[in-house]
């Protein structure tokens, strides 16, 4: 996974969505189970980056609030 400084962008998020259904696709349609293997991969690692910039977006968003308040 990669280490995010700042959550991800909409176009970015848009684009790692997409990447993830693509990786989902293969797994369900390759007959090799290395591909299958290598996409498990790539998907769990989207997912997490996924994950870990919408947890930063919140993180950030209630550090803003409480300096607004």
């Amino acid at each position: 996974m990669h280490l995010l400084d700042n959550p991800l962008s909409h176009k970015e998020r848009d684009n790692m969505q997409d990447m993830l259904k693509g990786n989902i696709c293969r797994v369900c349609v390759s007959d090799d189970p290395e591909e299958i293997i290598r996409h498990l991969g790539f998907a769990i690692d989207r997912l997490s980056m996924l994950a870990y910039s919408r947890i930063k977006e919140i993180k950030e968003k209630e550090i803003d609030d409480f300096l607004e308040d």
